[in-house]
């Protein structure tokens, strides 16, 4: 049983899976390979698929004459589209190779779609890329603001206005009026620094807690700050963010498993980069090439 279910998440299984996937899609949705060029077939999943997108809509099933109806248009896309691709109307059009790109990546995601992992793939997960859900360090602090406009010393001022805290005044008689708040309940260095700027809230954030210190300066001007608590940076347990980390991990293994896809198609694919033209230099000069696998030089 191991060996099956190690067998199972190799990502060789998974690309074979996916060109599986693709050619049964590809069979249903071309037909039959007798199928002539100018047949086309109107499948009874296809009418369904119909009717069902119809009854979303509208809240009712078609009647006889709108079903038709909706046929008729999928016949009229079908034949525009196989004529507009034998005009080559579909070539060298960057929005539609974009739109055909899109299309296909959307089915290798949909066909490489993994089962829920385990908590013990997550928490290995988040051990491995601890950057990416680590929370900040975050720490609650009042502040007084001091505004230059109204000090011609704002250094001297505020040595007086932290003697006078040290000595139990209120933070409330000293300062200067402002909009910005004066008290922050556990606030990270980075809502800090939205507000005040990121060299005000690196200091911030660094200072030990309990003790008027200042003047530090913002944007806005001076502060004289006092940090009460503070909690240090950590790496939160998978208990707390485990949908955050299923879906970073359901992502990252998806675009794993889309990239394998993209590999194993490209080796069938010999690639010729030529040159543009250079002034006194030839035309379609071979920059790179690159051949499938045991293809002949």
């Amino acid at each position: 049983m191991n060996t099956i279910k190690k067998t199972m998440l190799e990502p060789l299984v998974h690309f074979l899976l996916i060109g599986a996937g693709l050619f049964l899609l590809f069979s249903f949705t071309n037909g039959p390979a007798g199928d002539y060029a100018n047949r086309i077939v109107v499948t009874p999943g296809q009418v369904e698929q119909m009717e069902a997108r119809f009854t979303r809509t509208w809240m009712r099933p078609p009647t006889e004459e709108e079903l038709a109806g909706l046929i008729e248009s999928h016949v009229r896309d079908e034949v525009y589209y196989r004529e507009a691709v034998a005009m080559g109307l579909d070539r060298n059009d960057p929005s539609v190779r974009q739109r055909m790109r899109l299309k296909l990546e959307f089915l290798l995601e949909d066909l490489s779609a993994e089962e829920a992992p385990g908590d013990d793939v997550l928490t290995a997960y988040i051990k491995e890329h601890p950057h990416k859900f680590q929370v900040e360090a975050q720490v609650s602090f009042r502040q007084i603001y001091l505004n230059p406009a109204k000090h011609q010393d704002l250094e001297a001022d505020a040595e007086r206005m932290l003697t006078r805290l040290k000595r139990g005044a209120s933070p409330e008689s000293v300062g200067d009026a402002t909009l910005v708040q004066d008290e922050y309940r556990l606030a990270t260095q980075s809502d800090i620094a939205r507000q005040f700027g990121e060299p005000f809230a690196q200091e911030v954030v660094a200072l030990a807690p309990g003790v008027w210190t200042g003047p530090l300066y913002s944007g806005l001007g001076g502060h004289l700050v006092k940090n009460t608590e503070r909690l240090e940076r950590r790496l939160p347990e998978l208990i707390e963010i485990r949908s955050q980390v299923e879906r970073e991990y359901l992502a990252q293994r998806s675009q794993e498993l889309k990239d394998i896809a993209y590999r194993r198609l490209r080796e069938n694919y010999e690639v010729v980069i030529q040159s543009p033209p250079k002034a006194g230099g030839k035309t379609g000069e071979i920059m790179a090439q690159t051949r499938p696998e045991g293809a002949g030089q």
